[in-house]
């Protein structure tokens, strides 16, 4: 018998955690409304009361192990809830669909007060505070509307809600008290300050406070760019996040160390200048900012968090805005699909409509693919920080945002593939789509550096389980009847053998699919073991490694996403749920083959791979300074 979802119990439970006050007394016995409230108060205590913290996911991919359970994809809104969420979300999806937001879209001012009328500011912020109260689940549902009508708003927003969430979670009660109403009704919006056009040898920011002890308060110095502002009205200020490197107190010589601290600070405060918009490739109408600070003085009540430690506010912000960031790309990708839907539906090539030319259709349903992959992993990830204690979620969130920014990147670039050179003419909707891909691509981080931390994440998470064995294979001299056990074993990377039984947490016929996800996690496992051995602590250096394991466990989690999500579909009959088990089946073969590519290319090792040629020759590039070949017509006597 398979898991469909979570227990009744559990479902009960978490009834009302999203909008405690619908909570009604059903009870035909006459209560006092004393009773009602004790009662109301207990249904939201129970409701908030999260399952208690399961080993993380991902991170055990790169071990071998699947969280069985965790194929029941999480249903964290309820079914009553669910339909009261939709009828709430209708003035949302109407507006952002109607002619009146391609109006606002041009007045800043109009706009932000529509948005302030729709309560939109405060979709995770908490109902204490004048909020909507949404878990991420639901906040995410409710910002699906703004990414589909216009990706510079839901860009604009993104780090409101990131600040909000972080303000929430690390936030003392009087810095909650002071900024979150305000942020829930949109007269003070929230914004990140920590990105530098230009990086420091060797430290980690130009941007420094230091703190003097006679005054206690802080003196913030510094510059950052990018600073995206979300639609706000004239009355309203602008609140930063801003993370600064700081000397520790008991240091009398600032060490070498690099100290982080978080700061808020207000846009109105002595010393805060905000310059020119800063004009970027896409989202032409985002707002976004150079922010100087100029001796700005700070009290210790401006700190989120505790000083020095900024690096962990960092992690909990990057966590929530990489998932939000995922659903902006899921946004723009559904309009590009449609958009290419609806091209080759209505134009002909050489008689022939496109639709019916099978280029086509494998574009449209690669696209497809992508898109149910991208949705399954981000909802995935929401239903984790919602249903249990203190999730440990930071590879799924940055694996979700690294797949799904490298998905509409392809998915764009099928643009050009069907469109030809009409895509790029200035005023087409493809033009500006393709100009927000790659606006996103690279939007708060590269692409490069987050597979490098997924990566080492991982990897660090196979050493600290399984490293007394990575130190007996690396020295087998010592270890002889490990390493004759390890030669005895029949697994290999062609043929993995596996016991994971995934197919009884899914509908039966997901079978085959089930098992292209446990081959693929074994694989990544011996990958893991052999890297780790073969390098030891000298795997930070090999960058080409990173980029195939992190291609690796992200076609994994979106196999494992998408496979829970088409068994739940087909198992409690939603619309067209056969063709959700198809996709899942396709995106898990899929998923098997690259996977099998990309541990064999592991495997065959540098001198197979090409990975040594590779290297010999950016050696010879950075020695002459660029490309080195003479002309292919050039003489030689």
């Amino acid at each position: 018998m398979f898991h469909l979802s979570r227990s009744r119990n559990v479902l009960q439970s978490l009834k009302y955690a999203a909008w405690p006050k619908h909570a009604s007394n059903t009870s035909s016995a006459p209560a006092s409304v004393t009773d009602a409230k004790e009662e109301h108060e207990e249904i939201v205590l129970q409701a908030r009361k999260k399952l208690q913290p399961r080993l993380p996911l991902a991170k055990n991919f790169f071990v071998g192990l699947v969280d069985k359970e965790l194929l029941a994809y999480p249903e964290v809104v309820p079914r009553d809830d669910m339909a009261q969420l939709e009828n709430d979300l209708k003035p949302l999806q109407d507006y952002f669909t109607a002619d009146k937001f391609k109006e606002a879209i041009n007045s800043t001012e109009t706009l932000a007060k529509d948005l302030q009328n729709l309560d939109i500011y405060g979709l995770n912020i908490s109902r204490d505070y004048d909020g909507k109260g949404w878990n991420f689940s639901a906040s995410l549902m409710a910002a699906e509307p703004e990414c589909q009508g216009s990706v510079d708003i839901a860009l604009s927003l993104l780090p409101h809600r990131s600040i909000a969430d972080a303000l929430q979670v690390k936030g003392t009660p009087e810095q909650q008290q002071k900024y979150l109403t305000k942020l829930a009704k949109g007269s003070l919006v929230a914004t990140e300050a920590i990105y530098e056009l230009d990086a420091p040898d060797y430290s980690l920011f130009h941007t420094k406070a230091s703190y003097d002890a006679t005054n206690q308060n802080w003196c913030l110095n510094g510059s950052k760019t990018f600073v995206v502002a979300p639609p706000k009205v004239a009355e309203a200020s602008q609140l930063f996040l801003v993370l600064a490197q700081t000397p520790r107190y008991s240091e009398r010589v600032e060490s070498d160390q690099a100290s982080v601290t978080a700061f808020l600070v207000e846009s109105n405060v002595p010393g805060v200048k905000i310059h020119e918009r800063v004009e970027t490739l896409g989202c032409r109408s985002t707002t976004m900012q150079t922010v100087t600070f100029d001796n700005v003085n700070l009290k210790e009540n401006c700190i989120l968090g505790l000083p020095h430690e900024g690096q962990l506010v960092g992690e909990f912000l990057q966590q929530s805005s990489r998932l939000r960031n995922a659903l902006i790309a899921i946004g723009l990708s559904k309009n590009i699909l449609n958009y290419l839907t609806n091209f080759c539906t209505e134009t002909k090539k050489m008689g022939v409509t496109l639709k019916d030319m099978e280029f086509a259709r494998t574009h449209l349903a690669k696209a497809t693919l992508s898109l149910y992959g991208m949705e399954s992993m981000i909802y995935m990830t929401a239903g984790l920080l919602d249903e249990f204690q203190n999730p440990d979620v930071i590879l799924e969130t940055a694996i979700t945002k690294y797949f799904s920014l490298k998905e509409l990147l392809n998915i764009s670039i099928s643009l050009l593939d069907l469109k030809g050179p009409k895509a790029l003419l200035t005023g087409e909707m493809s033009e500006r789509y393709l100009r927000d891909a790659m606006q996103l691509y690279v939007h708060g981080e590269s692409i490069a550096m987050l597979n490098g931390f997924i990566a080492l994440v991982g990897l660090q998470h196979v050493g600290m389980v399984i490293g007394d064995n990575i130190r007996k294979q690396r020295n087998p001299l010592y270890f002889p009847g490990h390493i004759f056990s390890k030669f005895m074993e029949r697994s290999s990377i062609d043929n993995p053998k596996t016991n994971m039984e995934l197919h009884e947490n899914l509908h039966p016929s997901l079978q085959p699919a089930s098992m292209c996800l446990e081959q693929s996690v074994a694989r990544l496992q011996m990958c893991c073991d052999l890297l780790l051995t073969r390098h030891g602590t000298g795997i930070v250096e090999c960058h080409n490694e990173f980029r195939r394991i992190a291609d690796m466990v992200s076609t994994i989690y979106c196999m494992f996403s998408s496979l829970a999500r088409g068994s739940r579909s087909y198992c409690i009959g939603l619309y067209l749920a056969d063709h959700e088990l198809l996709t899942a089946t396709a995106i898990c073969q899929d998923g098997f083959e690259k996977v099998k590519n990309l541990a064999t290319e592991i495997f065959n090792g540098q001198y197979v791979n090409n990975d040594k040629n590779i290297h010999r020759l950016s050696q010879q590039i950075i020695k002459s300074k660029g490309y080195f070949a003479e002309h292919p017509l050039k003489y030689n006597f």
